[in-house]
């Protein structure tokens, strides 16, 4: 389902422990990790080379032009990655909005619900306004619908009809 939301959004509150900070192509080995047990198996990637080779291609463009002040991570106190968002512009899909588009949002299952999924998008949403976007979109997956559909809705995002799609 893809959902859109206008910007500015409020300010994130950082929970007690964790560090933001830009994603680099030195995360890629991590952040394929991350991903690999951050989704049901099957859901993202079929194994963990491949949950790698997809973080590669992301700082490579496979997916869009990434917008690095809103494609972050957060860290542990111990410098662990333990959430990460990417946002992009256009990407390759059909249907997509001309605004920034978070590709992935993605919090360790161990670290969920302490508030870095909200933290994460919320922060990424106001470096895209800051760069002057109005609005940012994303799309939500059947396999993983329940919590990430519920931290959009309660953001303000809206289900939205894809662009060239005849409306019914």
């Amino acid at each position: 389902m893809l959902m859109q939301r206008g910007l500015p959004l409020p300010a994130p509150e950082t929970p007690a422990g964790v560090t933001l900070r830009p994603q680099m192509p030195s995360d890629a080995q991590a952040l394929g990790a991350l991903y690999w047990d951050s989704y049901p198996k099957g859901a993202a990637a079929v194994d963990l080379e491949d949950a790698v080779e997809e973080m590669e291609g992301v700082f490579a463009g496979e997916y869009g032009t990434p917008v690095e002040q809103a494609s972050l991570v957060v860290e542990d106190s111990d410098g662990t990655v333990i959430g990460c968002v990417q946002t992009v512009t256009s990407p390759p899909w059909e249907g997509i909005p001309a605004v920034p588009f978070v590709i992935e949002l993605f919090v360790h299952p161990e670290h969920r619900r302490r508030g870095l999924g909200t933290l994460l998008l919320l922060s990424a949403a106001n470096a895209c306004h800051e760069l002057g976007w109005e609005s940012m979109a994303l799309n939500v997956q059947e396999e993983t619908a329940g919590e990430a559909q519920h931290l959009y809705n309660r953001l303000g995002f809206v289900e939205i009809t894809p662009v060239g799609a005849a409306e019914s």
